[in-house]
């Protein structure tokens, strides 16, 4: 199954981070825009887009994927770009509900912004 079909599921206490093997092999799904930051404890993308409100409309839908998910990322909008940044707070780290998440907002992305 796809990430992007799959739920985010809620961390009720602390979960374990993955192993650096398992996130370079999940990050791989997602495409070459998206980088783990922060010695590998976050996954970020930053997007260009053509002005303000095509990158505001593109944070609104992120904010609207996070909602249904439950699990909420960083956005940082300015002119012309979006930049997603994606961790688990629980614990300081990434889980697979954030490479869902990110597949999710990826698949958005590409549906809403064809090359």
């Amino acid at each position: 199954m796809d990430l992007k079909d799959k739920k985010c599921i809620p961390c009720t206490s602390y979960v374990p981070p993955l192993p650096l093997e398992k996130k370079q092999e999940l990050l791989k799904t997602l495409g070459p825009e998206w980088k783990l930051i922060e010695n590998d404890t976050r996954l970020k993308r930053d997007i260009k887009f053509k002005n303000f409100k095509r990158a505001l409309d593109f944070a609104n839908t992120v904010g609207d994927i996070a909602e249904h998910e439950k699990h909420h990322p960083e956005l940082h909008v300015g002119w012309g770009h979006c930049d997603v940044e994606i961790w688990t707070h629980a614990n300081n780290n990434l889980v697979e509900n954030d490479f869902i998440l990110a597949a999710k907002i990826e698949e958005s992305f590409t549906r809403l912004f064809p090359a």
